[in-house]
């Protein structure tokens, strides 16, 4: 076997390799994002870890908003 030759033949199951991984990871990614949608959708406390949520996320909004009017009046120089 010439060196040629090896060299086709290991860059073909090099290529059947990247290919079975990319395979094996879309397969992966597809189960865990079905399994966390049945886990949402199975959730039976979905509407009360929404309601604790809900105000810590309008608290991040409003902190968010004040830094942007900061930033902006400091660029602005208003």
């Amino acid at each position: 076997m010439s060196l040629l030759s090896f060299c086709g033949k290991f860059a073909v199951w090099v290529s059947i390799a990247i290919v079975l991984a990319f395979i094996v990871l879309i397969a992966l990614a597809v189960f865990c994002v079905g399994l966390g949608a049945v886990l949402s959708a199975t959730n039976p406390h979905a509407a009360q870890d929404t309601q604790q949520e809900y105000p810590q996320l309008q608290d991040n909004i409003s902190h968010a908003q004040a830094g942007i009017s900061g930033a902006v009046r400091n660029t602005t120089g208003g």
